[in-house]
């Protein structure tokens, strides 16, 4: 029953309010009716647009009153009152008085000067020389420093002198003290450095470092005050220069070698024996050096063809037989055009 009745009263309020919107619409058909209704709704459209326009305008005009602060967590905030019984008093003229960026008025130091250090010629020019075959003796060392500098006592055919580094020693060829060792010299004989050994004739020396004797002095045979002979040498040393292959009518030479090692060159005679024996030669005869030349290395011939150009004497120094043999003959003070 109570669905039936309820069915009844909505159909008939469905009913009432279609009869009403009918009416409505009935009379907002009329002509005049929806000329108001028209101009109802334009005055509500223009209210609110002129309401919109002002909050526009408004939203565009900067605020003079100052926006709240935003409010921001502080994740470490600073604890004033820890801080507060810590502070001290920081004394100003005591910091002035250290003067952490110099005095007032100071000079400026200068800037140190960069000394370039220069290295010395005289260095390492001993390492991988031979020993002179010169006929000169180490007898002291006079003085002697780091740097090669100093002077030394040599003796060349029995008299004594002192020589400083640079000085000219007294044999042939371009012979000069390139450097003063605590024990032994360097010698500049033409470009090629060679050691001069001190051998120390005291016991005491003998005992501690039981150095070897000093060579034998070899035989000296002197053909420089040979007028005949200066004369012969003069003119091969002409024919060296102008026709080297005539002197093989004055003398044969033939390398020597021992274990594959050059020692010199041994000479004969060519066709005029009597020439090859008045300069002093006979056959058989090991020539080791000229001029404190030494001939165990074939380098060492243009060092000896270029020394003989302006050469006063030659000095050859000999092995004959069992006998070490000096032979000097002079070449005159003239030099080779």
């Amino acid at each position: 029953m109570v669905p039936a009745q309820w069915l009844s009263k909505s159909s008939a309020v469905s009913g009432r309010l279609e009869q009403i919107l009918a009416g409505f619409w009935h009379t907002m058909a009329q002509p005049d009716n929806a000329l108001r209704l028209r101009r109802a709704l334009l005055v509500l459209l223009l209210v609110w647009a002129v309401v919109a326009l002002s909050r526009f305008i408004w939203a565009l005009v900067p605020s003079t009153e100052p926006l709240p602060d935003a409010v921001q967590a502080v994740i470490n905030p600073i604890d004033t009152t820890a801080t507060a019984t810590v502070m001290q008093a920081v004394d100003l003229e005591q910091m002035l008085a250290w003067h952490l960026f110099g005095k007032p008025g100071a000079s400026v130091p200068d800037a140190p000067q960069v000394v370039e250090v220069q290295e010395n010629p005289r260095d390492g020019i001993e390492d991988g020389a031979r020993e002179t075959r010169l006929n000169l003796l180490l007898r002291g060392i006079v003085a002697s420093t780091e740097d090669g500098l100093g002077h030394a006592i040599i003796e060349n055919r029995k008299k004594q002198q002192v020589y400083a580094v640079g000085d000219k020693l007294p044999v042939p060829g371009n012979v000069s003290l390139a450097k003063v060792m605590p024990r032994q010299v360097v010698l500049d004989n033409g470009g090629t450095y060679e050691l001069l050994v001190l051998f120390e004739a005291s016991q005491l020396g003998k005992a501690s470092a039981a150095p070897r004797p000093p060579p034998r002095p070899a035989t000296e045979v002197d053909r420089r005050a040979d007028e005949a002979t200066t004369n012969m040498a003069k003119s091969y040393r002409q024919r060296l220069f102008s026709d080297p292959q005539s002197l093989a009518d004055v003398v044969n030479v033939t390398a020597v070698r021992e274990g594959g090692t050059l020692l010199g060159y041994r000479v004969s005679p060519g066709k005029d024996q009597q020439q090859f024996t008045q300069l002093g030669f006979k056959s058989g005869d090991l020539v080791m050096a000229v001029n404190g030349i030494s001939l165990d290395n074939p380098a060492n011939t243009m060092v000896l063809y270029t020394d003989m150009r302006s050469a006063t004497e030659a000095v050859f120094e000999l092995q004959r037989g069992d006998q070490a043999l000096t032979l000097s003959v002079n070449l005159d003070s003239g030099a080779v055009e």
